[in-house]
């Protein structure tokens, strides 16, 4: 419950209505319509009787497409300020033609905690190189429904961008050197694979490049006497959405002992 103080208001209309008592008849009337006046002016800037603010709308729930690639479009769903639903429905339709359903499922509480940190992505396996996707996200409290609609959105898909070609690894006192041939407009993923070992390493991230229009890249962190391998794909970065090609063939390297 609020409580209003009207400490703050200015207490000009009191004293001069108190100096109107004591005045002859014609200025007491006189002195009433000032303080009248007077009251009527500060009221507004009495902060005690000012009408409360309504605070701004939450957040509504939306979609965005973070990323297509050889594996599908994946959306994300960006939860609003508000408990998780108790189930989703998301459908697709590519062009004019009539939307597919793709997932109709139970929130459970892992998935629940995924909503609320904005962390649930959806994946569209067969999105396609489609100009025109529409998604429609609706939302119940229960799998039973009754089903409302949440939100929709509105992209398109293109083709994936080639591998990058012809990648090499050589040897070199610095490291190791990647050579593959330049692609203007499309940036370059490369990962790597330490072989030491009965069972190789998994792939982790080397670097991302912005631009392949050089075509090369130094990886100093490799250490003598071990053995790599490397992929490589290219990034359309284009809106809507990132497009990650497919990873080329691998290349192996082993590093002389020495540099």
């Amino acid at each position: 419950m609020e409580v209003l103080s009207l400490k703050s208001c200015s207490d000009a209309p009191l004293r001069a209505r108190r100096a109107a008592f004591k005045a002859p008849a014609t200025v007491r009337r006189a002195a009433s319509i000032v303080a009248l006046c007077t009251a009527s002016a500060t009221l507004s800037g009495c902060a005690a009787l000012r009408a409360p603010v309504s605070p701004p709308p939450t957040e509504t729930v939306h979609l965005s497409v973070e990323r297509v690639t050889d594996q599908g479009l994946f959306l994300r769903i960006v939860p609003a300020e508000t408990p998780a639903p108790g189930a989703l429905r998301l459908e697709r339709a590519c062009g004019q033609s009539a939307a597919t359903p793709l997932y109709e499922l139970p929130l459970e509480a892992s998935l629940q905690e995924a909503w609320t940190r904005g962390a649930l992505e959806l994946r569209d396996a067969d999105a396609g190189s489609c100009p025109d996707l529409h998604y429609t996200l609706t939302l119940a409290t229960t799998s039973d429904g009754p089903w409302e609609l949440a939100t929709a959105l509105e992209t398109r898909s293109r083709e994936l961008p080639p591998p990058p070609a012809n990648m090499i690894a050589e040897a070199t006192p610095e490291g190791v050197r990647l050579r593959w041939e330049p692609s203007s407009g499309w940036g370059v993923r490369l990962m790597r694979r330490a072989l030491a070992g009965s069972s190789p390493s998994p792939w982790t991230p080397l670097v991302a490049l912005e631009s392949s229009a050089a075509g090369t890249y130094l990886d100093r962190s490799a250490r003598p006497g071990e053995a790599y391998a490397y992929i490589a794909q290219h990034i359309d970065p284009a809106p809507p959405a990132p497009h990650l090609g497919a990873f080329g063939s691998p290349v192996y390297i082993a590093l002389p002992s020495t540099r």
